[in-house]
């Protein structure tokens, strides 16, 4: 399994500008910031990148883990 941490900036609404963080787990979003939540909860990579082109927001990989399993390093959830 790869587990991604993932960086998203852009502007919400009236242009208030943003930081947020993202983590997929085999290219789907397992937890996402409150402010992310609606627009980006179970999504797939690839949807997530669509999503982000069309809000004209940035998203880059912070850091790359591969893990054995889902249930490696629980106690961090």
């Amino acid at each position: 399994m790869i587990e991604l941490l993932a960086l998203v900036e852009g502007e919400m609404g009236r242009g208030k500008p943003f930081s947020a963080g993202i983590v997929l787990w085999d290219d789907k979003v397992v937890v996402t910031a409150p402010i992310l939540r609606r627009a980006l909860a179970r999504k797939t990579r690839d949807q997530v990148r669509e999503i982000c082109q069309r809000n004209g927001w940035r998203i880059s990989v912070v850091h790359e883990l591969r893990r054995e399993s889902a249930t490696a390093g629980k106690e961090y959830r």
